[in-house]
């Protein structure tokens, strides 16, 4: 299903229904409160694992926090959450402490990694939210075009989108994001996976073992947004052996790791399988809006039974062939 014409213009306007956007029907204290939390949550965790406040996985911590506050709240949200950890991880967890300026390489290094791969969550997390706003708008014109018209079963059905997300049982043709070819969406994927370790190796080698998983997480963003949850997991894992195997400092053995490696590789675990389920509830709510909205399409081309035995409902015709 082309989803560039969903709708028109001014359905596309947000000020129509401002009560049912995604995800603007949650209040602003409620989106912006939690991008707040999950930042105190992040520094909280952070210092309760070391104890103090050194230089060590710096901003790793904040990335979560950042993906949760933009899935919840939208690019406002999300924003202020890579900012606050920003802020929170120079400030405090730095070489340089209690000062912003100036920064070292490694330290340069460390903000320039951790506010890419953020604000790249950011922009395609709100791609997923505006494609969902598409579909709601879309919908709520199918709806407000078929009053009188659909029976009680399909009227019911439409309905149970906003109350049981899950019973939406109709499938449409072509789901989101299944339309493109399985070899684009893996391919997407491993090509990601090998531009990170490519950037990986040509910045640090294999004998600097600092960040080892940097640009294997934007990678996984990527597969999972464009691709889907399957290709999603696969970067997640193809990255991880590969910065366990080459850029760990027992590099080229999976065998024991340091305490610091290990909390690196786990924080590299969660936070790609935590981008990875996110991502996957955006596209999951997609689904459940197009195969929403192709049924009440089909329920407008198609008479219902419920509607032929209604006294003085008007007939619809079918298209002709």
């Amino acid at each position: 299903m082309a989803t560039g014409h969903l709708i028109d213009e001014h359905s596309l306007h947000s000020a129509a229904h401002p009560h049912r956007d995604w995800p603007f029907r949650r209040s602003t204290e409620m989106r912006y409160g939690a991008a707040v939390l999950a930042v105190m949550v992040a520094f909280a965790i952070r210092y309760l694992i070391y104890g103090d406040l050194q230089n060590r996985l710096v901003f790793t911590f904040f990335v979560p926090a950042a993906i949760i506050a933009v899935w919840y709240g939208g690019v406002g949200p999300g924003i202020l959450a890579t900012v606050l950890g920003l802020l929170i991880g120079d400030y405090f967890f730095l070489t340089s402490r209690h000062a912003f300026w100036p920064l070292g390489i490694r330290e340069s290094m460390a903000v320039g990694a951790y506010t890419v791969t953020t604000l790249l969550c950011v922009i395609l997390c709100e791609r997923l939210h505006a494609l969902i706003r598409q579909f709601e708008h879309a919908l709520e014109r199918e709806r407000h075009h078929l009053a009188g018209k659909l029976g009680a079963t399909a009227k019911a059905f439409i309905d149970s989108l906003d109350h049981h997300p899950a019973l939406a049982a109709f499938h449409a043709l072509v789901s989101w994001p299944f339309q493109r070819p399985v070899t684009v969406r893996y391919g997407v994927a491993v090509s990601m996976v090998i531009l990170a370790f490519v950037l990986r190796y040509w910045l640090f080698g294999t004998q600097d073992h600092r960040f080892p998983f940097i640009f294997f997480v934007p990678a996984a963003m990527v597969a999972t947004w464009y691709g889907g949850m399957a290709p999603g997991l696969l970067a997640t894992a193809a990255g991880l052996m590969l910065g366990d195997y080459f850029f760990l400092s027992s590099h080229e053995a999976l065998g024991t790791v340091h305490e610091l490696e290990r909390v690196s590789i786990g924080m590299y675990a969660v936070t790609t399988m935590l981008c990875v389920m996110l991502f996957e509830d955006l596209h999951n709510r997609i689904r459940r809006l197009e195969h929403a909205l192709e049924h009440a399409r089909h329920h407008r081309q198609i008479p219902h039974p419920d509607d032929s035995s209604t006294p003085g409902s008007p007939a619809v015709t079918p298209p002709p062939r």
